[in-house]
C-alpha cells in the first residue's frame, strides 16, 4: 500500500472520530458513566468465550496468589496460563486471520514472513491496550475501568468502519486488473499494502489485557501484569502466525500442481484475493453495523 494511501486512511481514521457525538467519544466526552455503543460479537461461540472466561478468572487467581506469597511455580503457572489464553483468544474468529491468509495464499513470502507478520498484529493488538491502561492510569493516577471499555469499544468500532473502507479499495483494485487482464502477480495488491493494512487493523486493545493489567494494577503488581501480557501476545502471534503458514503451504501445494498453467494460476490466485476481501468487507460490515446504527444521526 503505497505511503499516500496510508496516509488517506488515517485521515479516514480520524475523520470518522470526529463525525461520533461527543458524549459517545471516550476521548472528547467528559461522564465517566458514558456508554460506546459495542460491535456485535463475532458469532455464538459459547464454549470458546466461556473458557477464556475462566482463564482470565484463574490468571486473576494467580496474580493475587503472588501477591500473598510469592513463588517460582506460581509465577510459571502464570506465564503458561497467559500463554494458553493467548493461543485461545487468536483462534476465534476475527478480521486480522483473513488478511493474514490473504496475504500468504496469493504471494510469494520468505519462510519467517507468516512469523513475522503473526507476532506484529499480536503485538500492537496488546500494545494498544497496554497504552490505554499506561495513559488513563498517568492522566488521572488511577484507572478508570468505565474510560477503558469506552474507549475500547469506540476504538474498535472505527477499525471495523476502516477494513470496510479497505476492503472496497483492495476489491475495486483487484477487479480493475482482471478487467484489464494483468494478473501477474506484480500487478496484483503489493504485499507491504497487506502488512500496513494488518498493522493499522490491529489497532484496537485486546480485553484480555486489559483484564490483566487493571486487576496487577489493583494488586499493585502491574510489572507481573505487563510479564503475562508479553507470554500472551507469544500466544496470539503463534496462532496469527499458524495461519500464514496455513496458507503459505497451501499456496506452495495448489500451484505446484497448476505449475503447466501459468495464466490460470495467476488468474486464480486474483480471483482468491478478491474472495478473500469479499468475505472481509461483508464480516467487517456484519460486526460494526450497530455500531454503526447507533452513532450516525439521521
Amino acid at each position: 500500500m503505497p505511503f499516500k494511501l496510508s496516509l488517506r486512511l488515517l485521515i479516514i481514521f480520524l475523520f470518522l472520530s470526529g463525525l461520533f457525538s461527543l458524549n459517545a467519544n471516550p476521548f472528547l466526552g467528559n461522564s465517566e458513566d458514558e456508554v460506546t455503543p459495542a460491535v456485535r460479537p463475532p458469532g455464538s461461540y459459547g464454549f470458546m468465550v466461556e473458557t477464556q472466561l475462566k482463564f482470565r478468572e484463574r490468571i486473576g487467581e494467580i496474580l493475587t496468589d503472588i501477591k500473598e506469597n510469592p513463588s517460582r511455580v506460581s509465577f510459571g503457572v502464570l506465564l503458561g496460563m497467559a500463554l494458553l489464553y493467548g493461543v485461545l483468544h487468536a483462534a476465534g474468529p476475527g478480521h486480522r486471520k483473513t488478511i493474514m491468509f490473504s496475504m500468504f495464499l496469493t504471494r510469494k513470502a520468505r519462510w519467517f514472513e507468516p512469523l513475522a507478520a503473526g507476532f506484529l498484529s499480536a503485538s500492537v493488538h496488546a500494545g494498544t491496550a497496554l497504552f490505554l491502561i499506561v495513559f488513563y492510569r498517568s492522566a488521572t493516577k488511577k484507572i478508570l475501568s468505565n474510560k477503558i471499555d469506552n474507549t475500547s469499544q469506540y476504538l474498535e468500532g472505527i477499525t471495523y468502519i476502516l477494513l470496510i473502507f479497505i476492503s472496497l479499495w483492495f476489491i475495486s483494485h483487484i477487479i480493475v486488473q482482471l478487467v484489464k487482464k494483468q494478473t501477474n502477480s506484480q500487478h496484483r495488491v503489493k504485499g507491504h499494502g497487506l502488512y500496513t493494512t494488518l498493522l493499522i487493523t490491529s489497532v484496537f486493545p485486546c480485553p484480555g489485557v486489559i483484564m490483566i493489567l487493571t486487576f496487577s494494577a489493583a494488586l499493585e503488581v502491574l510489572c507481573l501484569g505487563i510479564l503475562a501480557v508479553l507470554a500472551l501476545s507469544v500466544g496470539m502471534g503463534l496462532t496469527i502466525s499458524l495461519v500464514g503458514y496455513l496458507a503459505l503451504t497451501g499456496r506452495g501445494s495448489l500451484f505446484k500442481a497448476l505449475k503447466q498453467k501459468g495464466l490460470f494460476v495467476e488468474k486464480l490466485a486474483s480471483i482468491l484475493e478478491l474472495g478473500s476481501f469479499i468475505f472481509l468487507l461483508f464480516f467487517s460490515f456484519w460486526m460494526a453495523y450497530p455500531f454503526i446504527a447507533s452513532i450516525v444521526v439521521i
